[in-house]
């Protein structure tokens, strides 16, 4: 073979070899490709969707059945416990094996009519509790135990304690006005409490007048039930001011000094009856309403409807409780000091001689008897034997803030002070 063709053999040989290798690169490079799309596909769909399927309906379960059925009623007038639960598919045995137990907590036969009770039952109508409110602090709970006794339990109500301001500016009288500002009448009997012995509200108090407290309001359930203590307390009368403060002493005991941590509390209250208006004061010369003479009068007379408390001025010992022709039903005590108080023409006299009293306690009730042309109370004092005028005597105070207390006194006071100063009108 010549030398020309053995090298066109050589350079088809090489040819082929070139186009061979080139397909397979390029399938190679096709099979790289496709395989990198796949990823980029696969790695684009969401997690967990590439073999999703449609969502199977599932239906909702079930609600739970209650756990008991819960019965509210209260007890009507000569109702038993007995025929109360027995209405509601307690057995009478169930009921007498129920108070039984609960006698040595509390005595069921006492329950008031009117009083709310709540019984809770199981879906199938047996027994689970049962409440009755025997106070604003405290509740009896009766349960059912695993061995199917009823277990008293006397629990306290858990109260969520607020403090909040009260204002007013009274227009008729302190016990109006506290109505007016959308307030229960009790709160204006603690107020007038704290300042009693500084402040007769009724004589005292004139239009335009104005107070501010801070008082504990007690909620259960979301509802207002009652009110706890007063925290402070100011009162502008007349144009003067007086400002009350709650703090307690070293032994945890509570009462209310003014500013300057003198006490408020005095040994006598200024007035025997919280809302009264003066129709007769003390004179040494009066022409009698009924008798037509002029004679002393010795005391102060109160005008008030018939009923109305009449309370002590100060702690003392009853030393007379009876009638008189002239004064009617009255009351007369001795204090320490060497004064003495009466009280005449009660309806109703509620102590008796010789029983030793609080300032504050109720010794009787307005009334007409005796020489009276109308319910009213002829309020008398003595010192020494000697008739004096009620509403000009001053009697000593109490014990103030003790000096080693007065710092931390100062302290609640200020701060309370400030959150009664930042009460508007």
């Amino acid at each position: 073979m010549s030398l020309p063709d053995r090298l066109k053999l050589k350079a088809l040989a090489a040819f082929s070899r070139y186009r061979l290798f080139s397909v397979l690169l390029l399938a190679l490079v096709a099979a790289v490709l496709s395989f990198g799309g796949y990823l980029i596909i696969e790695r684009a769909r969401p997690l967990g969707l590439a073999n999703a399927k449609p969502p199977v309906p599932v239906a909702p379960p079930p609600l739970p059945k209650p756990q008991w059925t819960e019965i509210v009623d209260t007890f009507k007038a000569k109702q038993t416990v007995t025929d109360a639960l027995v209405r509601h598919g307690l057995s009478s045995q169930e009921v007498y094996e129920m108070v039984a137990n609960a006698r040595y907590v509390y005595n069921l036969a006492k329950i008031r009519a009117g009083q709310y009770y709540w019984l809770y039952l199981t879906p199938e109508g047996q027994f689970r509790y049962f409440n009755y409110p025997v106070d604003e602090e405290k509740y009896l709970t009766i349960y059912r135990d695993q061995e199917n006794r009823f277990v008293p339990v006397m629990k306290p109500f858990r109260y969520d304690v607020r403090v909040e301001p009260v204002f007013g500016v009274i227009e008729d009288s302190l016990f109006m006005s506290m109505l007016d500002a959308g307030e229960q009448e009790g709160l204006a009997l603690e107020l007038a409490g704290i300042f009693g012995c500084d402040i007769d509200f009724y004589t005292d108090i004139q239009k335009g007048d104005s107070y501010r407290l801070l008082v504990e309001k007690r909620y259960l359930d979301g509802k207002f039930r009652n009110y706890g203590a007063i925290l402070a307390a100011s009162i502008t009368a007349q144009n003067r001011q007086f400002s009350g403060f709650r703090f307690a002493d070293e032994n945890g005991k509570p009462a209310y000094y003014g500013s300057d941590g003198k006490a408020l509390k005095k040994p006598f209250l200024k007035s025997p009856l919280k809302f009264a208006r003066i129709t007769s004061r003390f004179s040494r010369a009066r022409l009698h309403p009924i008798l037509k003479i002029v004679r002393p009068h010795l005391g102060v007379d109160y005008a008030a409807p018939a009923g109305t408390p009449v309370q002590a001025v100060g702690a003392g010992v009853v030393i007379a409780a009876g009638r008189t022709a002239g004064s009617g039903r009255m009351v007369r005590l001795r204090h320490a000091g060497n004064y003495e108080t009466m009280y005449m023409h009660l309806s109703r006299i509620a102590v008796r001689p010789g029983a030793r009293v609080t300032q504050g306690t109720v010794i009787g009730y307005v009334g007409a008897t005796g020489l009276a042309t109308g319910p009213h109370l002829d309020f008398r004092v003595w010192q020494r034997g000697k008739p004096i005028n009620p509403t000009k005597v001053i009697f000593p105070p109490a014990p103030p803030v003790p000096a080693s207390s007065f710092a931390r006194f100062a302290v609640l006071r200020d701060g309370l002070r400030s959150r009664l100063e930042q009460i508007t009108y």
